[in-house]
């Protein structure tokens, strides 16, 4: 078996001499690989830009909305009996309140009954059980105890939100539990027989209690009930939404306690404070990704149409700049700085006029900030339209190479044929230099020799 070693005839360090030449080769491989980490740098500059960009939009979505300027904030006089939040609709004022009773859910229990007594076993004996508009059939066709008829009950099928319990008692007895799983007397928890099963075969009877441990009087008492004002008002649950506009009364136990409701200037102070530290954050980003590869007019654009916008006129009302709104540019540091006792005034003295400045549809300020950031951090917005031009650089960049990384691999080869065709040429010419020497040196010996 022949075994190759460039330069081993010639004495021609060829592998050494050809790794020199790729290098010099490899130069425009260089150059790509050096292009292609600018535009994965341009790449993740605008990944970042567009992330900084989309925080500071995120910080408008309060100030986008009426509800932000019309905050309001509630407190009950005893929370142990309520508690009250308030929401869109809540206007300033108070409400006395008593709890008569709280909302339950309705439970039944069966008399009791052996482990092994069954119930049914008749062809058409069955058990409906009905909570509001749900319904839910027990077959009973074939005899079960009532663990059996527990384990029928509580089955992903039954949709009525009733679940059966089984307690067993001292006297070895069982009493089967039927729960509703809402408050109040409209899902409850119905009854309904066929065959020969009926009412007298389980013998069910409510037992829910009052705040005394005394029997309901009824089933529309599993309703709560209170009177706000002098009003009554019954609902079935004991979180109550739809009984004074804008609140919710959260009933805790029966009692009495006074709910009241005052303006919350607080929530939009936050959302204004918010902007602002968003607005002084970005500024900073901006500065940093303008020297990382983000293109320094892509920048100055974005500063511009956010300048345009602080400084221009918002609103439809008494309020037209932002500086009104207790925002200011700090002349030294270019950041923005926030007086909140500008923006509690303005709120006090006229409340519209703040929500026409931030929120009015085409005018606000919020408004057209946030639609103006929109141009850029849209699917097809500027930023995502760059971005697609760098990724599209990067795939030409990446054809390239493998163009090139081919050519490479063929002229390493051809350097390779050729030095070795150059080191065999030169291995044969020494073999005939050592010959031709060894005749010339025996043809000297000749000579001498006859001379003597």
């Amino acid at each position: 078996m022949a075994i190759s070693a460039p330069g081993l005839g010639s004495g021609l360090d060829i592998s050494s001499i050809v790794s020199q030449l790729m290098e010099v080769e490899s130069q425009p491989l260089t150059r790509l690989n050096q292009k292609e980490a600018k535009v994965q740098a341009e790449i993740s500059a605008y990944g970042s830009l567009k992330s900084a960009l989309s925080s500071f939009k995120s910080s408008l979505s309060k100030l986008t909305s009426e509800d932000t300027f019309q905050s309001t904030k509630t407190s009950s006089s005893d929370a142990d009996v309520l508690s009250v939040t308030s929401g869109t609709g809540a206007v300033t004022s108070s409400y006395d309140i008593k709890v008569n009773r709280l909302a339950q859910q309705h439970k039944l229990g069966s008399s009791e009954f052996a482990a092994e007594t069954t119930f049914g076993g008749g062809p058409n004996d069955r058990l409906t059980i009905t909570s509001g508009t749900d319904s839910f059939e027990i077959d009973l066709s074939t005899a079960m105890t009532l663990e059996e008829i527990q384990a029928a009950i509580n089955v992903e099928a039954n949709d009525t939100g009733i679940t059966a319990g089984l307690i067993s008692g001292d006297s070895g007895m069982q009493t089967l539990i039927l729960s509703s799983g809402s408050s109040g007397y409209e899902d409850r928890v119905q009854l309904s027989f066929s065959g020969d099963v009926n009412a007298a075969t389980f013998n069910f009877a409510m037992l829910n209690r009052d705040a005394d441990d005394q029997a309901l009087g009824s089933e529309q008492d599993l309703d709560a009930s209170l009177t706000i004002d002098g009003v009554p008002v019954t609902r079935g649950s004991n979180s109550i939404d739809d009984a004074v506009a804008g609140l919710t009364l959260n009933l805790k136990t029966t009692g009495e306690a006074t709910v009241s409701t005052s303006k919350d200037p607080l929530v939009a102070k936050k959302a204004v404070e918010g902007f602002v530290n968003a607005y002084n954050a970005l500024k900073g980003q901006l500065s940093t990704l303008s020297s990382n590869g983000a293109s320094s007019s892509v920048i100055r654009g974005i500063e511009n149409q956010i300048r345009g916008v602080m400084n221009g006129v918002s609103g439809q009302g008494s309020y037209a700049y932002i500086s009104q709104m207790g925002v200011t540019t700090n002349s030294d540091t270019g950041k923005l700085e926030f007086d909140g006792t500008k923006l509690d005034a303005a709120l006090a003295d006229n409340p519209d006029s703040v929500i026409s400045f931030f929120a009015a549809e085409d005018s606000g300020f919020a408004t057209r900030m946030d639609g103006m950031l929109a141009g850029y951090l849209d699917s097809d917005g500027v930023i995502d339209s760059i971005i697609d031009g760098a990724n599209s650089r990067i795939k030409d960049i990446s054809r390239s190479r493998e163009s090139l990384e081919r050519r490479l691999e063929s002229t390493e080869q051809r350097y390779l044929q050729q030095f070795s065709a150059l080191d065999s040429l030169m291995a044969n010419m020494n073999s005939t230099s050592d010959y031709l020497a060894s005749q010339l040196d025996a043809l000297s010996n000749l000579t001498i020799n006859r001379n003597k």
